[in-house]
């Protein structure tokens, strides 16, 4: 901690120097009601005296600050106290007597006020100098967990950002083998269908690539990549797959993670499409309410294969990329009843983490 505490803050400052101008209107007080010396002598007394220590005490800072280095070390600490103090308070008394015999024109009643008081003088400068160093150690471990806090926050922050490229990253791997494999296929059986097919995954990859950096899209950009992926695996599965939007346009310019809504549609496609040979209708609906948009997703789905399929990586992956993006704010909620499956994701439509 280089930087002098109460210099480097003009608000600190302002208070520092009102606490000195109370000290100097309290010790100016108390030698005018106590001592024989004129009015004149003891507020110069009071309010120079005050000054001076005051100047004394931010230069305190400095050696405190090299002190506090060593603490471990507690006598040679303590020994370098006892010695700045004696330095301190004998610079303080110095100039506070050549001052204020300057000041003024009644020198030798001044005089000795000053030699009866200068024991009370010293042990009050004493108390001052150890609170002033005690405010100092009390600064400087202020800062020191300040600038803990700032290093633990930012290593979290980190981590987070570590784990969501990490989930991010299980994305684009999982659904690229699928779409390899069903290209593999129909290179086979049908193979202008899987030239369409390689062109529209490199127009997917493309997109996918370009907005890597993106922590959040607007929604409609979001369904325009998702209709990309549709588009793929409307070739393989043709008439089998149909799909609907029904989303508001006030929804559209709300930022959502970016890819967070892929596993929820790889998931339909997997669990309906897959496994059914009946024509699999998945739906896309947007709502805007209270300060958040709900979208959810559901498709048809056999009862009877579901239960053997999956391990549920894709929606943990949505969860937990909620989480580390809105905490408790957003949420994932799935409800399987008579043949349809839906998944359901709350956004709040505002986060500090969205990118401008």
């Amino acid at each position: 901690m280089l930087i002098h505490p109460i210099l480097s803050k003009r608000n600190r400052l302002l208070v520092y120097w009102l606490i000195w101008l109370i000290i100097g209107l309290g010790q100016s007080l108390l030698i005018s009601y106590s001592s024989g010396i004129s009015v004149v002598a003891a507020f110069s007394d009071g309010f120079i005296s005050a000054l001076i220590f005051g100047m004394t005490a931010i230069a305190l800072w400095f050696p405190a600050n090299q002190f506090k280095q060593g603490i471990k070390n507690m006598k040679m600490t303590l020994i370098n106290h006892l010695l700045m103090a004696v330095i301190a308070l004998g610079i303080w008394v110095f100039l506070t007597k050549l001052l204020v015999l300057a000041f003024l024109q009644e020198g030798e009643l001044y005089k000795s006020f000053w030699e009866n008081s200068i024991y009370y003088r010293l042990g009050a400068g004493a108390f001052i100098y150890v609170v002033v160093i005690l405010t100092y150690y009390l600064l400087i471990s202020m800062d020191n967990i300040a600038r803990k806090d700032m290093r633990e926050a930012k290593l979290e922050n980190m981590l987070k950002e570590a784990e969501l490229m990490m989930l991010r990253s299980q994305i684009n791997p999982h659904f690229l083998f699928n779409s390899l494999n069903s290209i593999s296929s129909l290179t086979i059986s049908d193979a202008p269908r899987a030239r369409e097919m390689v062109i529209k995954l490199s127009d997917f990859m493309r997109y996918a690539l370009s907005r890597k950096e993106d922590r959040t899209v607007k929604l409609q950009t979001e369904l325009e990549n998702l209709r990309l992926y549709l588009d793929i695996e409307k070739i393989r599965f043709g008439e089998r797959l149909e799909f609907r939007e029904d989303v508001s346009d006030e929804c559209l310019k709300v930022k959502v993670p970016n890819m967070i809504l892929q596993p929820l549609y790889e998931n339909a496609i997997k669990h309906g499409v897959y496994e059914s040979p009946d024509k699999v209708r998945i739906k896309l609906t947007a709502r805007r309410l209270n300060g958040a948009i709900s979208i959810s997703i559901s498709n048809d789905f056999d009862p009877e294969t579901i239960a053997h399929g999956g391990t549920g990586t894709g929606l943990n992956n949505v969860r937990r990329r909620l989480e580390l993006y809105y905490g408790n704010r957003a949420w994932l909620k799935t409800v399987k009843e008579a043949g349809l499956f839906t998944a359901e994701i709350y956004i709040p439509e505002h986060t500090d983490m969205e990118n401008e």
